[in-house]
């Protein structure tokens, strides 16, 4: 079976980017309210939570101002989709048999008999 290749951080939009940073945020935030918890559960007179918190905290930052602040790159702007202009109508592929390789079919994994 054939696998996608993820895409390289260099080869995404920057949609995709600015998805991948929202995502990393909320996973930033969730996991300090978990630390905080967990220093204050676990009896601790220190606040060791912040550590983690800034250490974690400088790479987020570093990933937001990289997409939305002045560390931005100026060959990652993308045109908006509302921005491109079509040539002509788009064709209708509903209508097109949908064509598969050989060698697709051969990776399937299973056979027509086990189908039945």
């Amino acid at each position: 079976m054939s696998r996608k290749r993820k895409p390289k951080y260099e080869e995404k939009t920057l949609r995709e980017k600015q998805i991948d940073f929202k995502r990393h945020f909320r996973t930033y935030l969730v996991m300090s309210v978990f630390f905080i918890a967990l220093n204050i559960l676990g009896g601790s007179h220190q606040f060791w939570a912040i550590w983690p918190i800034l250490g974690w905290g400088i790479g987020v930052a570093m990933q937001g101002l990289s997409l939305y602040g002045p560390l931005k790159d100026p060959e990652d702007v993308h045109p908006k989709e509302e921005d491109i202009e079509f040539s002509g109508p788009l064709p209708d592929l509903r209508d097109q048999p949908r064509k598969i390789p050989l060698r697709e079919l051969d990776d399937r994994g299973y056979s027509e008999e086990d189908l039945v």
